[in-house]
């Protein structure tokens, strides 16, 4: 199965064994992963051709953590639409009405804990990554 979408999963995990059990498991679904093990690496990431459809992004991270790069995204002009799903024990267990206001403010598009449940993950994914704009959300692979 050929991934349909604009571009790889960026994957921001500092935590080997979770970070190669999510590529294993993306590119097992035919999706094209690349890696960055700290902020300052997703933000290398970022700039880069072809830039992801979606990011998967841990917060608590060396170098630079999770939020510094939600920041980065939203004050870098053509970054702010790429979607992203944090995968984080600490994030996820934010009360509802925070989490919405960080959400709202740095345009999340969900969270999950850890570990995520591998049919949540992927569903998520389908939900909120950037397609070709030739094919909508919901057409049949």
């Amino acid at each position: 199965m050929a991934s349909l979408l604009n571009g790889p999963i960026l994957i921001v995990e500092d935590d080997e064994d979770i970070r190669e059990a999510l590529q294993g498991f993306l590119e097992l679904q035919g999706y094209d992963v690349v890696l960055a093990t700290h902020g300052r690496e997703a933000v290398e990431q970022l700039q880069r051709q072809p830039r992801p459809a979606l990011i998967l992004l841990d917060m608590a991270l060396p170098v630079m953590d999770g939020h510094r790069v939600l920041t980065y995204r939203k004050q870098t002009n053509g970054l702010q639409e790429v979607p992203v799903i944090i995968v984080s024990a600490g994030m996820a267990a934010m009360n509802p009405r925070d989490r919405a206001l960080y959400a709202a403010n740095y345009n999340v598009a969900a969270f999950l804990k850890k570990p995520a449940d591998p049919d949540q993950l992927l569903e998520t994914i389908e939900r909120h990554a950037l397609r070709p704009s030739s094919e909508p959300a919901g057409a049949p692979a």
